[in-house]
């Protein structure tokens, strides 16, 4: 990875606006303050962190979440000289109220660990084999000479946990294990970053997870679960977007379980769908193929088709792959 052409690219640049990516999760939140600290650390002083639909309550304990910009920023805001963006697969992963806001910046950068990005940008850090963004920002910090104090390590040790599952995804590493202790050595606390994030969750989101496993149905002999939670119960519930977080994890945890589905809508009417697998099946091959993205084990899709339209359309591409593994 080219740590060198983007540390002359970002000194270079007198402001910069950093974006993670829409319904952020925790590598995205974790990247795009890690980014704002560092960017401090090298003495600039106009940067705007920006995250379309804010940042969820379970990680508003990180430092320098009060920084974050939303959606209602996106109007009338000055471009730059550099725009940074980080945990995105492409462009519009940052949500079209910024794509004015992008397309006004002078050059682009991209740091990302998502197999399915384009290389869409003037410079690209990109390595799907990494774990999360976060533990490619955490080796840039390294071999670049940046400081790694208690708020930095918080931040990246926050993505890399989030992106590995609490370390039982397959895309957990010994590399990964090793950077973590050095985030740890440098303030980062394990246990009170895992409470934070998965321990301190909203009764919405509990009501959310009853619902989906209350209305969870299999196939294929259990090896595809999947469940439904219409915008209505989100009405119902009270529940925020951010509340179904984590949810497609939870449908997976029992024996002989291959991939795990949750399909739902957004509030503009599109379909959104998110898939996981216990490690056979290719999530991201299949979303891939219906226009979405994401990694081997960890993928997703949005279609202005309706509900009725993609789930037998995801569900017949699913059991196609199941099929192909008896």
């Amino acid at each position: 990875m080219d740590f060198e052409s983007l540390c002359k690219m970002l000194t270079a640049a007198e402001s910069i606006v950093v974006f993670g990516h829409m319904n952020p999760d925790g590598d995205s939140i974790g990247a795009t303050l890690a980014a704002g600290i560092i960017l401090e650390k090298m003495g600039k002083r106009n940067v705007r962190l920006y995250s379309r639909d804010g940042i969820p309550d379970f990680l508003k304990f990180l430092p320098g979440a009060g920084r974050l910009l939303d959606r209602n920023a996106a109007a009338g805001a000055p471009p730059a000289q550099l725009a940074l963006l980080v945990d995105c697969g492409g462009p519009k992963r940052i949500g079209d109220e910024f794509i004015s806001l992008f397309n006004s910046c002078g050059k682009t950068a991209v740091i990302d660990h998502h197999a399915t990005n384009s290389g869409f940008g003037d410079l690209n850090i990109t390595d799907p084999d990494a774990s999360s963004t976060c533990e490619i920002i955490t080796l840039f910090a390294i071999e670049s000479g940046i400081h790694i104090d208690t708020p930095l390590a918080e931040c990246l040790y926050t993505g890399i946990m989030y992106d590995t599952g609490r370390f039982m995804h397959p895309n957990t590493s010994s590399k990964v294990f090793h950077l973590c202790a050095e985030l740890v050595q440098h303030g980062a606390d394990p246990g009170r970053i895992a409470t934070e994030v998965f321990r301190n969750r909203s009764i919405a989101y509990l009501r959310l997870l009853g619902y989906a496993l209350d209305n969870l149905k299999t196939e294929e002999n259990g090896a595809i679960c999947w469940t439904v939670i219409e915008r209505r119960i989100f009405h119902k519930l009270n529940a925020k977007d951010e509340d179904s977080e984590g949810i497609v994890e939870k449908l997976g945890a029992y024996r002989g379980c291959e991939a795990h589905i949750v399909f739902g809508q957004t509030d503009d009417g599109r379909t959104r769908v998110s898939m996981r697998s216990t490690g056979r099946v290719n999530v991201g091959a299949i979303c891939a193929k219906l226009g979405g993205g994401g990694h081997d084990f960890a993928a997703g899709l949005r279609s202005k088709d309706p509900l009725e339209v993609v789930i037998p359309r995801v569900l017949a591409e699913t059991r196609a792959v199941i099929k192909e593994l008896k």
